[in-house]
């Protein structure tokens, strides 16, 4: 499922099985998808923030209680929105890189793969200063400043 301003998250897209083990009440499981071409002089690059519903669970413990409920979701939606940033950031790099048809294929490669860690190291620290969303003050600071984000780059969404 490609990322959508028009589309949050729902419990219902949590379809994979939490494991055994563990005190995560919920994961979402996405990636940044991509693909790019040059046709001529003409680069074509897209990229896509998608969820794997397969892969992505949620704890019945979660789902009983409609406070923690709440606050897992809007956690795991800031996950999800964080995915976004970099999908734009993605973009708004290759729009504006000059002559990208004229490098080479794997510094192409290395600056996907630059993203593609910066993208994972900030979900990282995301769990980290939010504790996996039990500090509700850092929660709502992240999901103040991932929304900031989101709108900055907003001549670079889908």
């Amino acid at each position: 499922m490609a990322w959508s301003l028009a589309r949050p998250l729902t419990w219902a897209d949590f379809e994979g099985t939490p494991p055994t083990g563990g005190v995560e009440g919920a994961r979402t499981v996405y990636e940044l998808s991509y693909e790019s071409r040059c046709r001529g002089l003409t680069f074509q690059f897209q990229v896509t923030a998608i969820f794997l519903p397969e892969q992505s669970w949620v704890r019945r413990r979660v789902l009983a209680d409609r406070d923690e409920s709440s606050r897992v979701l809007r956690h795991e939606q800031t996950h999800f929105d964080l995915t976004e940033v970099y999908a734009r950031r993605m973009r708004k790099y290759f729009a504006e890189l000059y002559n990208p048809c004229g490098q080479p294929e794997d510094q192409l490669s290395t600056s996907v793969d630059r993203f593609v860690k910066e993208e994972a190291a900030a979900q990282q620290r995301y769990d980290e200063e939010t504790e996996n969303g039990l500090s509700v003050n850092r929660q709502r600071m992240w999901d103040r400043d991932v929304a900031g984000m989101l709108a900055s780059l907003s001549g670079f969404a889908k």
